[in-house]
């Protein structure tokens, strides 16, 4: 019997991506009900790369121009979205920043094979816990509760010798003609965008083990 040939997921997302967070869910579903093994590689993507570090809420929210009561119907309605997929979600905890640094982090945690923990790590520490992933100090914290060395990962934040392969995942995925996230390419040669449903990927995954 011929072993099953692996299918290979590429996926770029952003730690304050809220749609990523969401996707996760539903790609973990999909991955789990699949009949063969799905080989996830992952990859940087910034949906604010000009933001500072330190960012006040409000303002940031204001600056939108949403109506308060459309504002209101959003959050609503991903509240609804991420307790459907059983996760925490807590907007009014969030603190927006500059996710280049988190990005640089999850690239030195993918050398340690823990990329997919820590991600998911990230997002829960953005979304529902309120912490700020921008700051180094809290990055830190993070990164040692998922079993890193803080003192290692603290010189690889401070060198910045990951920084260039974000930029390099980010420019990857703008030449395959990405301009948000989640975004997926199956195989090299199926690509998906936006938080697809797991009957999606599941989908997409069949027709890539038929190829």
């Amino acid at each position: 019997m011929n072993p099953v040939t692996p299918i290979h997921l590429d996926v770029w997302s952003d730690v304050q991506c809220i749609w990523c967070y969401i996707s996760s869910a539903r790609l973990r579903a999909a991955i789990a009900r699949h009949l063969g093994p799905v080989e996830v590689t992952y990859h940087s993507f910034q949906v604010s790369p000009d933001a500072p570090t330190d960012i006040d809420r409000d303002a940031h929210i204001q600056s939108h121009n949403v109506d308060p009561a459309r504002m209101q119907q959003i959050m609503t309605q991903l509240r609804q979205l991420t307790a459907q997929e059983g996760l925490a979600y807590n907007p009014d905890l969030m603190q927006p920043t500059n996710s280049h640094q988190a990005l640089e982090l999850l690239h030195y945690a993918g050398t340690t094979n823990m990329r997919a923990e820590l991600t998911q790590r990230l997002f829960e520490a953005h979304f529902a816990e309120g912490r700020h992933v921008g700051h180094v100090d809290e990055l830190l914290a993070i990164a040692e509760e998922a079993g890193l060395d803080r003192d290692t990962t603290a010189a690889v934040l401070a060198d910045g010798r990951y920084a260039d392969a974000v930029d390099t995942d980010i420019r990857r995925a703008h030449q395959l003609g990405a301009r948000g996230v989640p975004f997926y390419v199956i195989d090299n040669s199926y690509g998906l965008s936006g938080a697809q449903p797991t009957q999606q990927f599941l989908a997409a995954f069949e027709q890539a083990s038929r190829a």
